[in-house]
């Protein structure tokens, strides 16, 4: 059976440390590592990370790239030091991205009363 491999692969790059690689064959096999059965058959390292890649998965959370989690700290950063001039300017040349609901909501609040919210689309109301 393909799950039982999977099963031994993951354990293998567990017991190496081999993390990346671990997560590759959990995100491959995502559905199948959602039973509860063949969760009896992992180890409790590999039942922990698999819990954790669920997490991560999950639709509830938003995961942004590296370079949207960047700008979001850049902005929170400038809002912080009440860099207001910096924070005009980099606000409109992000104004798409800051555009997004999400994306205002990950903000802080120093940002937040800075930057105006996100109009609504007529599609939303």
């Amino acid at each position: 059976m393909k799950i039982d491999r999977d099963i031994l692969l993951l354990e293998r790059a567990i017991s190496k440390s081999d993390y990346p690689q671990a997560r590759k064959i959990i995100e491959l096999n995502f559905d199948k590592f959602k039973n509860t059965y063949i969760r009896t058959k992992l180890s409790i390292e590999a039942l922990t990370l698999v819990n954790c890649v669920v997490d991560l998965n999950d639709d509830n959370n938003e995961l942004y790239s590296r370079e949207t989690q960047l700008i979001i700290q850049h902005i929170n950063s400038l809002a912080r030091d009440f860099r207001f001039a910096e924070i005009k300017r980099f606000s409109f040349l992000q104004k798409e991205l800051l555009s997004n609901p999400k994306i205002y909501n990950a903000l802080n609040a120093d940002a937040k009363a800075l930057i105006a919210p996100p109009k609504k689309s007529p599609v939303e109301s």
